[in-house]
């Protein structure tokens, strides 16, 4: 990762760990009331919650809620939120009945849980906003070459470019030729001749083939031997319908299609 996300990505979860020890806070307040109450120690409860936000932070990492390229504003990272509020409240209901053993208020774990889920998404709302705002100032961003131009290969520039990644195209190579010059003010700079010195000359981080199959094998190869990643859609092997994404078998990647997705199987 580079260093300038690296930084930004470390700045997201300290912001996260202070978030959850605000929900736990402000779930005790509404609760108890704007006081230290006697019957229900604050300092105790806090202890706790300063336990159980680094497990709750380390549970994000697990389940990919840090992942850089996904969309926030979606089921699928809400349904990631809500397990991480879930597993904030059972961890720190467990370690506060081993601990302490009694517990003034069950209504302070459902503020808990509630008050986590809605500052950790807000935030990560917020920090896309912020990594959009870094890559227009073209801080952190991966150089990134397009192999074809088709119109696949344009939709997938444009999109690029629209959402603001940190996925950044700045140049494009056509193998067969073709009067395209320019694609969303990315350059088509020529041929597979000319491949290895598009690399050099834009200081390219990651290639994405979008045509030329047959030149696969070659460019692997390249890019494993420089350390620049390679990315491939699967609408290159001729998968243009259903849903696709990498699921193991016995610990085996595999690519699986499915023509429907249900809204469950996002779940399992």
């Amino acid at each position: 990762m580079k260093k300038e996300l690296l930084h930004l990505k470390i700045f997201q979860v300290v912001v996260d760990g202070i978030l959850i020890l605000a929900a736990f806070a402000l779930a005790y307040f509404l609760r108890i009331g704007f006081i230290l109450s006697t019957e229900f120690s604050f300092s105790n409860y806090m202890l706790i919650a300063g336990i159980t936000t680094p497990i709750t932070l380390l549970y994000m990492f697990f389940i990919r809620a840090y992942k850089l390229s996904q969309r926030v504003i979606s089921w699928r990272h809400l349904q990631r939120l809500t397990f991480v509020a879930l597993e904030n409240v059972f961890v720190f209901m467990i370690l506060y009945y081993f601990t302490f053993q009694e517990f003034f208020s069950r209504l302070i774990l459902i503020y808990v849980f509630l008050f986590t889920l809605l500052f950790t998404h807000l935030w990560h709302i917020v920090f896309r906003w912020i990594l959009k705002k870094a890559s227009s100032h073209e801080i952190g961003v991966y150089r990134t070459l397009i192999i074809g131009t088709n119109r696949p290969a344009e939709a997938i520039i444009r999109m690029l470019i629209t959402e603001k990644s940190h996925i950044k195209p700045v140049a494009a190579i056509n193998a067969h030729g073709g009067n395209k010059k320019v694609i969303a003010g990315v350059p088509v700079v020529g041929k597979m001749n000319l491949f290895e010195k598009t690399i050099a000359d834009h200081d390219i981080d990651i290639i994405i083939q979008v045509d030329h199959l047959e030149q696969s094998i070659n460019i692997i190869n390249y890019a494993l031997a420089n350390n620049i990643e390679y990315i491939m859609p699967p609408e290159l092997l001729g998968i243009f319908q259903g849903y696709q994404n990498l699921d193991e078998i016995e610990g085996m990647p595999f690519l699986k299609v499915q023509k429907n997705k249900k809204w469950w199987q996002s779940i399992w």
